[in-house]
């Protein structure tokens, strides 16, 4: 089974996540930011990951950023890279947004990103920026999320997580041969 489980603890954040790769993308969320609580749950549906997640944490800076660091290293701890497909990638509408996401699981971390959320009450768009660095350079993995339209900040950002989600479900599955020219991963 391709399952992990990770708690991280800091001054400023308690984290407790399970995930299970080959899941039907179940969420049991428990975080009091209900912006990111839909996020979350957006992105187990659409990568088909079983997430169960316990966050507590003193700002949500600081524990968004906690929780990309705890995803990243669920996944890590979770996927055999020798026997994925290893790259995903996905362009997502969500009504007047367009956001691509592709990604490469090699363990050599690199983020790009191209959301451009301005003017939003009902979330700090920068916080999606710092959740998947976090998760990039933890996990490690090469993403780049990309933005192509849109104006409303829910809109790029639920277009974002669904593109990571779709994107995510394509790279973890398995392959019977290994996915580089190296011979390794």
């Amino acid at each position: 089974m391709r399952r992990s489980k990770v708690n991280r603890e800091t001054k400023e954040t308690r984290i407790y996540l399970e995930i299970e790769i080959d899941g039907n993308g179940q969420a049991d969320i428990e975080l009091d930011y209900p912006f990111f609580r839909h996020m979350f749950v957006t992105l187990a549906k659409f990568s088909e990951v079983d997430i169960k997640l316990v966050a507590k944490g003193d700002l949500p800076h600081h524990l968004i950023e906690d929780i990309g660091i705890t995803l990243g290293t669920a996944l890590d701890r979770a996927v055999n890279r020798e026997l994925i497909k290893r790259f995903g990638y996905s362009v997502i509408p969500m009504d007047e947004a367009l956001v691509l996401c592709s990604l490469d699981m090699v363990r050599r971390p690199y983020f790009s990103y191209n959301l451009n959320m301005q003017g939003n009450v009902e979330f700090e768009p920068l916080f999606v920026e710092h959740f998947f660095r976090s998760l990039a350079y933890s996990a490690p993995m090469t993403l780049h999320l990309y933005q192509f339209n849109g104006r409303d900040p829910h809109h790029i950002a639920e277009a974002a997580f669904k593109s990571f989600g779709l994107s995510l479900k394509q790279a973890v599955e398995l392959s019977n041969k290994s996915m580089s020219v190296k011979g390794s991963l």
